[in-house]
This record gives structure tokens, sequence and C-alpha cells, in this order.
């Protein structure tokens, strides 16, 4: 969970054009809309595989679950349980013996101190809208081989791999892979790859990331940008022109990415330290036209 500066949030603000139009032919689909007060810290967001009209999202470090509209009326809610200690982000993807499954990573750790099996991937099968209730969360404990990191990022492929980010606070932005399967004893990570040569200053640090359902397509977003790349087997692979420009639209925080089918991208917004309202944005972009499928 970040707490910034006026000055800081200012920065985040900066308008440089109407909308983020540069990039892989990004254009918005309608305007910003605002999300509850009870979501007003929003940290990752999802799209039902699906059902594209229906999102999933969360509080940072928060331990409920939303179903949300295109709208950002609120659906549903779900209290979690075991209570997340950081919660981050989160995606949906095809669970490993089939339907729809949850994931979410409880990975926040801002002073990168977390004991070893203290950070966790989290999963559940995607709930009924008309059954809320408590959530009980399948538990994975992990550990990274190089220590702690501060990690808001997390994307699934198909085959239920689990590949988490970290956010480039004190070290570099490192992609890691979960060794499948998902199991209860506390497993160590595998490192894929560094996405940069050292830690990145405030507006660069990693905030969320999505992959498409048919697992061709990630992108990875920071307060001030998103980036797509093509996946090549567990790798990453910067798109050609990929790189999209989001101080345009003026959020507050950007926390959340999510790929959706025929190029939608969902964009979440916390309403930051001084009380803005959290806000959600929908994007079509070319690059996510060209990768069918609902992702997270």
């Amino acid at each position: 969970m970040e707490r910034y500066s006026a000055a800081a949030l200012a920065v985040l603000g900066i308008a440089c054009a109407p909308i983020a139009t540069d990039g892989p032919g990004c254009a918005p689909i309608g305007e910003a809309v605002l999300l509850p007060r009870e979501i007003e810290e929003t940290s990752g967001i999802a799209v039902r595989p699906g059902r594209p009209e229906v999102l999933w999202t969360h509080n940072d470090g928060d331990s409920q679950l939303f179903a949300i509209g295109r709208d950002g009326r609120k659906l549903a809610q779900y209290p979690l349980r075991p209570r997340p200690e950081d919660l981050e982000d989160m995606a949906a993807a095809e669970c490993a013996d089939g339907g729809s499954c949850l994931y979410f990573a409880d990975t926040g750790d801002n002073a990168e101190r977390r004991d070893a099996g203290d950070a966790r991937v989290l999963r559940v099968r995607e709930p009924d809208l008309d059954g809320p209730g408590v959530i009980d969360l399948e538990v994975f404990p992990i550990r990274l081989p190089d220590g702690p990191r501060d990690i808001e990022a997390i994307f699934v492929l198909p085959g239920e791999r689990v590949h988490l980010v970290t956010k480039g606070r004190n070290h570099a932005i490192t992609v890691y892979r979960y060794p499948p399967p998902l199991r209860p004893d506390t497993v160590t990570l595998e490192e894929v790859q560094r996405l940069t040569a050292g830690p990145q200053s405030l507006l660069d640090q990693v905030t969320g990331a999505s992959a498409s359902a048919d697992g061709s397509l990630v992108a990875v977003r920071t307060y001030q940008a998103l980036a797509f790349y093509r996946v090549a087997g567990d790798s990453l692979a910067p798109l050609p022109g990929g790189l999209v420009n989001l101080r345009p639209l003026q959020e507050i925080q950007g926390e959340g990415v999510g790929l959706g089918p025929d190029g939608l991208v969902l964009l979440t917004s916390e309403g930051g330290p001084l009380g803005g309202p959290a806000g959600l944005r929908a994007l079509r972009c070319q690059a996510g036209a060209r990768a069918p499928g609902a992702g997270a």
C-alpha cells in the first residue's frame, strides 16, 4: 500500500493530451466512471471470463472481493477468509481442473522484509453472483530465491502458470514463476527474467499486470505507462510500439489492469491519500485485439 505527498500526486496527474492514444492504437471507451466509496483503494482488476460486463476488484490490503459492472456499480461483495495481509493484485484464469478461478497476490511488502512463506498466492473458484457469502481461499505460501521483494502484480497463463512481477522499488523489475502445480507447502519461485537493469523511480514502478485468456499477450502497468509483451514460453518480449502513455488519463494513483476480449483494457485508480474518488477506465487497444479472450 502506497501513500504519496501532494507533490507526487500532482506529477501523477500530468495531462499531456486528451487521452492515451499513442502506443498500440489505444482509444477510450466512454468516460471514466467513479467507484463506490467502499472500493476507494482498488488495487487489482480482472475481467470475468466469458462475461466482460462483469469485473472483479479488491481494495489494497483488504479482505473483501467485489464484483462490479462496467459502469462502476457494485454487483456483489464477498468477505475473504483467511484475511490477506497485503493484497495487491488479482487475476482470472482457467483452473487447473477446468472452470474459472480467481488468483490473488498477497505479496505487498513495502519494507521488503516479509518472512519466507509469509507472502502467498491465493486461489478460489470464481463465485456465483447469485450466491454471496464468505469465500474460503486456498493458500499457497511462497518465498523468493533472492530475498523478500515488494510485489504488486500477478498474471496467470494457460495451464495455471502463475507469474509475479516485482515493483522495482529497490531492485530490478523481475518476473518470477511459480513452479507448478500450486501446493500448500512453501515454494521457492523461479526467476524468469529482469525487465529493467535496476530499481526504478516512483512513476515507473509496477502496480499491476494481466494476461490474455489465450496466454499470448501480457500487459504490465506502472503509475504512468502500460507496456504490452508477447509471451514466448514463460518469457516476455516487448511488443514493438507497445508502450502506452497513461499520464493523459490523469489517474490519481493508477493501480490495476485487466485484459478482456477484443482488445478491451480495464484500468483502475485508487482515490489516493487526499481523499479523491477511485476510478475505472476502459480502453480498446489494437495490441489486445490480436489476442482474443479475457484475462486478468
